[in-house]
């Protein structure tokens, strides 16, 4: 009866472990933590940030990686196939999370800055100048830049993590996952086409004016 009170007690906290970082990802940020000041190759420019997420998030993600190569330690001495799974499972999560909390993965975050379009996403490091834009084509799960020269990819976590659905001399997918509602399609068109509104990006009333759009449609 213990063993089995035991084990319900396990199951019920690793549920809980799963359970809480879903319900901090759905947590929606105020305009003021997705629109922000931010740099992309030395520039400073404006920083669109993923609208859900908490700031305990990364926390508890931390916890379920630690747990997870912990539950694996804890099957040693009874299971060797499910301590391995356990563990290599874990520390797959623990390399994540390094990734994650040491800047190298990246959120999708866009940044616009007066030299052009950047983004970290899963590790995939993406620059894409202003003059080198010929449009943007938005999808369900993308924002797909078309260009005249190829885009300039690095990657920081290994390939197969970090592959974008296109990625080839004329075009690259920016994924938009979680992205706010903004008029991404004339934002680019402007700034792609106007040299003279690139110097603004970065600025305090374009960012002001971008929180205020997000703002109004939420």
């Amino acid at each position: 009866m213990n063993d089995a009170a035991g084990g319900i007690a396990v199951l019920a906290a690793f549920a809980l472990v799963i359970a809480v970082p879903i319900a901090l990802a759905t947590h929606r940020r105020a305009p003021d933590k997705v629109v922000t000041t931010g740099t992309a190759g030395g520039r400073t420019g404006m920083a669109i940030h993923p609208r859900r997420g908490h700031p305990l998030a990364p926390a508890t993600a931390w916890v379920v990686a630690l747990g997870v190569t912990g539950l694996g330690v804890y099957y040693l001495g009874s299971s060797v196939y499910a301590a391995a799974f356990f563990i290599a499972a874990g520390l797959f999560l623990v390399y994540l999370m390094w990734s994650r909390t040491s800047g190298r993965a990246g959120d999708g975050t866009i940044t616009l800055t007066p030299d052009g379009i950047h983004q970290l996403w899963a590790g995939s490091e993406v620059s894409v100048p202003w003059d080198h834009v010929r449009g943007l084509v938005t999808t369900p799960t993308d924002f797909i830049v078309e260009t005249t020269a190829a885009p300039r990819q690095i990657h920081h976590m290994p390939p197969f993590l970090s592959r974008r659905r296109v990625l080839t001399a004329d075009a690259v997918s920016l994924p938009r996952r979680n992205l706010p509602t903004l008029p991404f399609q004339e934002m680019v068109e402007l700034y792609s086409t106007s040299p003279a509104a690139r110097a603004e990006l970065g600025t305090d009333e374009a960012i002001q004016r971008a929180r205020g759009m997000l703002a109004d449609a939420t």
